[in-house]
């Protein structure tokens, strides 16, 4: 388990305490729609952190080439469709480049900084020039207090947030869905905007723009 993360609940857990059965469960909810906008028609995408492939295969519906990375081998498993790799994804490196290389579930908030430069040098590595790096990020609101978050058929409850030095969060997220729960403790980091440029110039790429008015979804390239 990483630092300051874990979970609980039915099922097999990765290391970062997340739930392959929970995630197995999860819907797209417009995120492959922003991601087609912004890119090229028929681009080849390296998925970081494509989990049971909530996102992948609704991409792969929209014409897109995906080769999905994952470090935990219960998850990849879970992706019949495309191209897998089980990784850790700070140390992948292929022998290929990409028209986009995706990270999404807010992979960048990390709180190890050390981790958070390898995990965008990884981008930088994949992506051939020119092409595209698409982020999502954390913002600084989304766990800034205890809420909970109901659907039609499932519940979120945000708890025991916790704000600590350097501008981190701990927080725990319980998830409840068929009469089922997990729960999920997570330390996460916030970053500025001018925090956020300067990782992404370390790692070798640029901001180019933000894809959503809350500045979520951010749009780099290579220098």
């Amino acid at each position: 388990m990483r630092v300051g993360q874990h979970g609980s609940g039915p099922g097999v857990r990765t290391p970062d305490g997340s739930s392959v059965e929970m995630y197995e469960l999860a819907e797209a909810h417009g995120e492959d729609e922003l991601i087609d906008k912004a890119i090229g028609p028929q681009s080849s995408i390296l998925e970081l952190g494509c989990g049971t492939g909530r996102i992948t295969r609704p991409l792969l519906a929209r014409g897109h080439r995906v080769v999905a990375v994952d470090e935990s081998a219960e998850m990849i498993a879970r992706i019949t469709e495309t191209e897998t790799v089980q990784a850790t994804i700070g140390e992948l490196r292929l022998d290929r480049r990409f028209d986009v290389v995706l990270m999404m579930s807010y992979l960048i908030n990390v709180a190890d900084e050390a981790e958070r430069l390898r995990l965008l040098r990884t981008c930088a590595h994949h992506v051939r020039p020119g092409g595209s790096v698409v982020i999502q990020q954390q913002l600084p609101a989304q766990l800034a207090w205890p809420v909970v978050l109901e659907s039609e058929h499932s519940r979120m409850e945000i708890s025991e947030v916790e704000h600590l030095p350097g501008n981190q969060v701990a927080a725990t997220l319980t998830h409840t869905r068929g009469g089922r729960s997990w729960s999920q403790r997570v330390l996460t980091q916030n970053l500025t905007e001018e925090q956020l440029a300067g990782h992404l110039t370390d790692a070798g790429l640029k901001l180019v723009r933000y894809l959503t008015p809350d500045t979520s979804w951010v749009l780099a390239t290579t220098l």
